[in-house]
């Protein structure tokens, strides 16, 4: 069965990009800014599309998730609109993400229900204090998502290391496997043509992914309680952390929050790989910046695995990962890569 969708989706994707190249359909030709690091090759805005086809077809047929169907396919709404540069505002699409994840949260009974912190467990034990903090978490996490995904394969490669490990190691406690397997081959996919340049995610599939991703880890430890909740924070920690980072870096720089720029750490990696190492073609700069920032997240993702029911070495190591990015972060802010 796996190998027979492995040979579809590989087979639909490359026939949709076809369609794309032949009409010129979903190709962002306006190179802002803020992307004028992006490679060279022409590509095409499809991956989310591609990611919310197979989500429309297993939650209508396989698993009959109709609600969940709903908010996957209004998330993915606010990204594909953005894509196509209907909606320009940030404001705009950040005040949808949260009333869309909000409503929904409350009818699929989503909730968070320990962080290891006394005093807000006991905020969340009330429904609507969770509610708005699953939809804070989510929400970071999603716009995290799409502040990193500047380079071919990074934000593709994050998620599917988060799902190679929990299938690797934890498979037993996984609600859906086949869906998680089939996601596995679907991003797989995704990557070989986002390597090669052919495809990106864009708004919608970072949005789409990233959303689906948080729901599951949540989930999941809703399911397995006894796991700390740092090893999900491990998990997730970059995207959210350069989110978070860059809001903070740009408040005190005086320049609006969500205003885009050049200053994300892939970003500075990425320009102190291509300078150093007199790397001429950008997509290799793609690929050997987004592979060693998501050596290290596997490398730590690893360590904490070991450590799952610890709190407290979880902690350690997510404080080692924050001062790593500032050390790393620092260096290159005196490169003059900034």
């Amino acid at each position: 069965m796996l190998i027979n969708f492995i040979f579809v989706y590989f087979v639909f994707s490359l026939f949709f990009i076809g369609i794309c190249k032949k009409y010129n359909l979903f190709v962002d030709n306006k190179v802002e800014k803020h992307k004028k690091y992006s490679s060279n090759l022409k590509s095409y805005s499809i991956g989310g599309i591609l990611l919310i086809l197979f989500f429309t077809y297993y939650f209508i047929f396989i698993s009959l998730d109709y609600l969940f169907l709903s908010l996957l396919l209004l998330i993915f709404s606010i990204g594909f609109f953005s894509d196509l540069r209907k909606i320009h505002s940030v404001s705009l699409r950040f005040f949808l993400q949260i009333i869309f994840i909000a409503f929904f949260i409350n009818f699929l009974n989503i909730e968070i229900i320990s962080t290891k912190v006394n005093f807000l467990d006991k905020l969340l034990e009330n429904k609507l204090i969770n509610i708005f903090f699953v939809t804070f978490c989510i929400t970071v996490l999603i716009n995290g998502a799409n502040f990193i995904d500047g380079l071919n394969g990074l934000v593709i490669k994050y998620h599917l290391i988060i799902y190679l490990v929990i299938m690797s190691f934890f498979s037993e406690f996984v609600f859906d496997t086949q869906l998680i397997q089939h996601i596995i081959i679907i991003l797989i996919t995704l990557l070989i043509f986002n390597l090669l340049g052919y495809l990106y995610l864009g708004d919608s599939g970072s949005y789409l992914l990233s959303l689906f991703t948080g729901i599951f880890l949540i989930n999941f430890f809703f399911m397995n309680p006894s796991i700390s909740p740092y090893y999900i924070i491990i998990l997730l920690w970059y995207p959210c952390f350069e989110l978070l980072f860059s809001m903070i870096r740009r408040f005190f720089k005086k320049t609006k929050t969500y205003k885009p720029d050049t200053h994300h750490l892939h970003q500075l990696i990425y320009k102190f790989i291509l300078r150093n190492f007199k790397i001429k073609n950008k997509l290799i700069g793609h690929i050997i910046t987004s592979s060693s920032i998501n050596l290290f997240n596997l490398f730590t993702i690893l360590i904490a695995t070991n450590f799952i029911y610890n709190s407290a070495i979880l902690l350690s190591i997510l404080l080692v990962n924050i001062l790593f990015y500032f050390s790393i972060f620092s260096f290159l802010k005196r490169k003059k890569l900034l």
